[in-house]
């Protein structure tokens, strides 16, 4: 880790960054249940192609970073900016199809009006309409 530089903008893996997002989506819904986890960890193996040990090392990682950022508003908003900064518009199919798997794991699997506001700000930095 580089001196005064925040963990998140250190970030060179772009799986990690999604896997950030996803637990921090996850927890804008509310307290998230280790079902509603390992169906994070099950779609970050399908979009992502990772191994389940690989992707539930990125989850924790991911985890680490939002606590480091002040909280799941703030890591989510660091973590998707990360992202963009790494792969551009690129990242944009894979990060919506893990949050599209939390938002069905969610309860009633409705979005909360916090990830809705997300979504909404994760379509600006994207310039998707």
């Amino acid at each position: 880790r580089k001196l005064n530089l925040h963990p998140v903008e250190s970030l060179e893996d772009p799986d990690v960054a999604i896997a950030g997002a996803g637990i921090a989506f996850l927890e804008l819904g509310g307290l998230p249940s280790s079902d509603q986890q390992d169906k994070l960890v099950v779609s970050l193996q399908s979009h992502l192609g990772q191994s389940r040990s690989k992707a539930e090392e990125a989850v924790i990682l991911g985890r680490w970073l939002v606590t480091e950022s002040g909280g799941t508003q703030q890591g989510l908003e660091r973590l998707t900016r990360r992202l963009y900064k790494l792969r551009g518009r690129d990242s944009f199919a894979s990060l919506m199809a893990v949050l599209k798997d939390v938002a069905a794991a969610g309860r009633d699997a409705k979005v909360s009006t916090r990830q809705s506001e997300a979504l909404t700000e994760i379509a600006a930095l994207y310039r998707i309409n």
